[in-house]
């Protein structure tokens, strides 16, 4: 009778091709992002619009919480603002003891509710936790006029020094991984931080800047329009410029597609701020917000 148990050579080059599948499998799959797959957004629908008590200076969404987290342009308040428009809590307060602040220059949010504020009159960046709480306030090295800050999904912070015209990348026990726009930015207007890339707003020289998670740049993206805002989700970069058109593209791409204007699908007047809700995109003009349905065909 033959037998069907493999020899010890066979065995063992069984498991030598079965290796290199699997590793051939792992590469090929490295090389295939998320936002690579994603089918992408070719047109918007108009969803609803919501009314907030007080009209935000910036405003970032926190999809930890599904809220989102108001500046306020008259008070230098920060609020948290829930889906119906209702003030739910309001985060730290004016003043120079721990968890409060002087004039909060930009705010970003990560992935797990974290809020970090930039201080840039006391030269600060304070984190308070998804419930609003205060945890932990430094000084981050080598910064001088701190004004804008993003979170990298690694926890890594950026934060622009409009004194040394720079963005520098800061790990968790703030020393300096890469510094970048010395001989670049202008007057960079918002950080975005995706998954493999980050991008920077730069309204002096209507350019988007995207650069790696290393610090080196990619590429550049100039609108022929005045760039309004930008904002990004871990998929999908959109741009809005002054004729309240939006562009979308993916993350890994600087190709733009024009998927249609704003002010035909809404009674809005001048659109001021962009966010990337995921599958919807939301415009603030004034103290509204309007909601838009991303739609791929």
């Amino acid at each position: 009778m033959k037998s069907t148990t493999l020899s010890k050579a066979g065995y063992t080059l069984y498991n030598i091709f079965v290796n290199f599948c699997m590793t051939l499998f792992i590469v090929s799959c490295s090389q295939i992002s998320l936002s690579d797959q994603a089918p992408l957004p070719n047109s918007i629908t108009y969803i609803k619009t919501i009314y907030f008590p007080v009209t935000p200076r910036i405003i970032r969404y926190c999809s930890f919480t599904n809220t989102f987290l108001v500046i306020d342009n008259i008070k230098n308040f920060l609020y948290r603002i829930d889906m119906q428009g209702k003030i739910t809590q309001r985060i730290g307060e004016f003043g120079f003891e721990k968890g409060q602040f002087v004039h909060i220059a930009d705010i970003a949010v990560d992935d797990f509710g974290n809020v970090f504020i930039v201080d840039d009159v006391e030269n600060l960046i304070i984190q308070f936790d998804e419930f609003g709480q205060y945890v932990n306030s430094f000084s981050p090295m080598d910064i001088y006029e701190p004004k804008l800050i993003a979170v990298q999904n690694t926890g890594e912070l950026l934060v622009y020094d409009s004194n040394t015209n720079q963005i520098l990348c800061f790990s968790k026990n703030n020393s300096i991984r890469f510094r970048f726009g010395k001989f670049h930015l202008t007057n960079p207007s918002k950080i975005c931080a995706a998954m493999d890339v980050n991008f920077i707003a730069d309204t002096g020289n209507n350019t988007v800047f995207i650069i790696d998670t290393f610090g080196g740049l990619l590429s550049e993206i100039r609108p022929k329009n005045i760039l309004v805002d930008m904002s990004s989700t871990k998929n999908f970069f959109f741009l809005l410029d002054t004729s309240s058109h939006l562009f979308v593209g993916r993350n890994t791409s600087s190709q733009l597609l024009d998927i249609g204007s704003l002010n035909t699908l809404s009674s809005m007047k001048k659109s001021q701020s962009l966010i990337a809700l995921g599958t919807q995109i939301a415009i603030v003009d004034a103290n509204m917000l309007y909601f838009f349905q991303l739609v791929t065909n």
